[in-house]
């Protein structure tokens, strides 16, 4: 299947002031998931997840711009599911199978409103630095399914550093 065939939407919106959170966000990436009896395997590893990832408001504005790309995951499910008759509703959505795909698109969009925004940054782990992206992003009109049905959406938030 040809992933260029399911329809994505590059969305760029704000500024926003982000919801932080973190003593309830980074605590999530302890919660249990399927196949991960004590959270995220990154969890106490790498550099940019808790407890090593920096606190957000420790060393950007609260004022943000939400990069995202809206993937229909439903189409792509579905499309799949022709090629693959066979295979488990949880195997047809894998994300290792169109997450790298939609990440480098998202990758792209924020390298270029980097340009328009002189002096920002995106920023691809909010939530392990304490930012409640789901809240974040409903405030300017991106409603995240939980979990996620119909589309996904893979989001970056362009963030200018504290001056010092």
């Amino acid at each position: 299947m040809d992933i260029n065939a399911v329809e994505k939407e590059a969305v760029f919106r704000g500024p926003v002031t982000v919801v932080y959170q973190p003593r309830i966000v980074r605590p999530l990436c302890a919660s249990a998931y399927y196949k991960h009896a004590k959270g995220c395997p990154n969890l106490r590893i790498k550099p940019g997840c808790p407890p090593h990832a920096a606190l957000f408001l420790d060393i950007f504005e609260s004022e943000v711009y939400v990069a995202a790309i809206k993937f229909d995951l439903r189409a792509y499910v579905e499309k799949k599911e022709c090629e693959h008759p066979d295979w488990t509703p949880r195997a047809l959505e894998n994300p290792r199978h169109w997450q790298g795909h939609v990440r480098a698109i998202l990758k792209d969009l924020c390298q270029e409103k980097c340009k328009d925004f002189p002096g920002y940054v995106s920023i691809t782990n909010a939530e392990a630095m304490g930012v409640n992206l789901t809240e974040t992003c409903r405030n300017v009109g991106i409603i995240l399914e939980w979990p996620p049905r119909r589309v996904v959406y893979q989001v970056s938030l362009l963030a200018k550093s504290k001056k010092v």
